[in-house]
């Protein structure tokens, strides 16, 4: 059986072939009643876009790429459903690339997207930083590609992050409104740049509060649960403890409010805790808990949409960065601090 081509969807309608290409691509120069005939005679007659025919002919494959640090991570998944969103919308597919903070895979990935002559890449990059300069070969040989949650020094290209600095500053301020003066913290990555902004946003509030803080209450969980669990553990074990703790993303959050648990310390009666991001289940936990929400459905579609921009112009633009706001959501593992410790 022969394929409908887009000259028979033409002939049908006794229009040219040029009409019925816009109206399928919905490229401008076609009215909406043409566009709903040819689209309408399409499907009757079993046209099928031939997106590799397509992607020939103007040197393009319709492809994009999405680096992730840590797919299992639901901040990840959900921004990579709203990239998935905004590109099927335009008829693009997705490889997605999950590079567990291994540099090595990171270079590996990116060489392999190079040699799947993807359309242009949405990255956020090994939390060290190693391939700057992959980055930037990248950038000079014309692909496009937008950073998200996290920067690379002097790679200037389009970006999308949340201000990390201020979610943290915001969190300890929240604590100190209501009473407490001692506060501990398990970062992230130091060398990474959400970890930076986070741990630097958190020692700025502390002195600008007067917020009593050892040294040893503030730990490196590298954004894993276990590493988290182990110095939350050792936080709340200390003779002298901290009344509130701030968990500087979604897993440390987790290794958190297990430590308490095993050292048998209530949340909120005993210790509060302030989580980053917003999983399903510190939602539905007891107590749920009070967290840093950032706008994954707006950062997803933000950097979508700067990349099919830059795919999609013939002019080269200045770089957008794009900075969003955190939103402290209110739930129940925050309280004044228990008399006792005070």
């Amino acid at each position: 059986m022969m394929k409908t081509n887009i000259k028979d969807v033409a002939k049908s309608l006794g229009i040219s072939t040029a009409t019925v290409s816009k109206a399928l691509n919905n490229k401008p120069g076609v009215s909406r009643e043409t566009r709903i005939k040819v689209l309408k005679k399409a499907k009757e007659l079993g046209y099928v876009v031939n997106s590799l025919a397509r992607g020939m002919k103007i040197s393009k494959t319709f492809t994009v790429g999405v680096l992730v640090s840590d797919i299992k991570n639901p901040y990840f998944s959900e921004v990579i459903s709203s990239i998935e969103r905004v590109l099927y919308a335009k008829k693009y597919n997705l490889i997605i690339c999950n590079v567990g903070e291994n540099p090595v895979k990171e270079r590996e990935y990116l060489e392999l997207l190079v040699s799947k002559k993807v359309d242009g890449i949405i990255a956020a990059p090994s939390a060290e930083g190693k391939n700057l300069s992959i980055y930037r070969k990248l950038i000079r040989h014309g692909m496009k590609l937008v950073l998200f949650d996290r920067l690379v020094d002097s790679v200037e290209t389009d970006s999308v992050v949340v201000d990390n600095r201020s979610a943290t500053y915001e969190a300890v301020k929240y604590l100190n409104k209501v009473g407490h003066t001692k506060i501990g913290a398990i970062y992230g990555i130091k060398g990474s740049y959400t970890g930076h902004e986070r741990l630097k946003g958190f020692l700025e509030a502390i002195r600008d509060f007067n917020i009593e803080c050892h040294d040893d209450w503030i730990r490196s969980g590298k954004f894993k649960e276990e590493e988290s669990y182990k110095c939350a553990f050792d936080i709340l074990s200390g003779k002298i403890r901290p009344t509130a703790v701030i968990a500087m993303n979604n897993f440390t959050t987790l290794g958190v409010m297990r430590a308490a648990k095993d050292l048998n310390i209530k949340v909120p009666q005993k210790m509060s805790i302030i989580g980053f991001d917003d999983a399903e289940w510190m939602k539905v936990c007891s107590p749920a808990i009070t967290t840093v929400v950032q706008p994954t459905d707006v950062i997803g579609m933000t950097a979508a949409t700067l990349l099919l921009d830059a795919i999609e112009s013939d002019v080269p633009n200045l770089p957008h960065h794009v900075v969003l706001k955190t939103t402290l959501l209110e739930r129940e593992s925050v309280a004044s601090p228990d008399v006792s410790q005070t």
